[in-house]
Order: C-alpha cells, then sequence, then structure tokens
C-alpha cells in the first residue's frame, strides 16, 4: 500500500471520528435542551395545579419532594399525565401547607 494511500485512510478514518463525535455532542445537547424545555412547561402546569389543588382543599398539598407531590396529585385526580422525570423538581410546603416553593433540580 503506498504511503499516500495509507495517509489518505487515515486523514478520513480521523475526519469521521471527528464529525460523528461532533454530531454526537450536537444531538444531546439538543435532548438537554429540550428536556429543560419540557421542565419548565412542566414546571408551569404544575404550579397551576397547585393552586386548583388548594382550592379545593384550603392547603396546598403536604408532601416534600417531586416524586411525593406528583404522586398525590395523580391519586387525587388532578393529573393525569406524568412528567417524564419527577425528579427533576422540588416541591416544599412551607406555613403549614398554606405556602410551597417549587423548583427545578
Amino acid at each position: 500500500m503506498s504511503t499516500s494511500l495509507l495517509q489518505t485512510i487515515i486523514s478520513l478514518f480521523i475526519g469521521t471520528i471527528i464529525t460523528v463525535n461532533g454530531i454526537a455532542v450536537h444531538s444531546e445537547d439538543i435532548i438537554n435542551s429540550a428536556k429543560s424545555a419540557a421542565n419548565g412547561a412542566n414546571m408551569h402546569q404544575l404550579a397551576t395545579v397547585i393552586e386548583l389543588y388548594y382550592s379545593d382543599h384550603n392547603e396546598y398539598p403536604n408532601v416534600s419532594g417531586g416524586t411525593a407531590l406528583i404522586d398525590t396529585l395523580e391519586q387525587n385526580g388532578y393529573i393525569r399525565n406524568r412528567p417524564l422525570d419527577a425528579k427533576a423538581f422540588q416541591y416544599e410546603p412551607e406555613n403549614n401547607a398554606q405556602d410551597y416553593t417549587l423548583t427545578l433540580n
């Protein structure tokens, strides 16, 4: 095999690896961005549902953590579709369940 052919093959191989890795990183960024957007939309919907819960019970859900919040809202019929990752949310009732904090982890 000639030296120039070998150099060409090696160059193509290295170029392919760089291109594949570049696409993989780029697609991961896109997926992370989509997850972030979905979590933001879910957070807005959760805040709305939490207010509906308060309207019916005169207190906010008295549970701690995102998974417990989603479970409570689902069991009481306030949501049908769970967020993809309930652990992405942190929920804490405050002032004897008369207030709360809801944040993204």
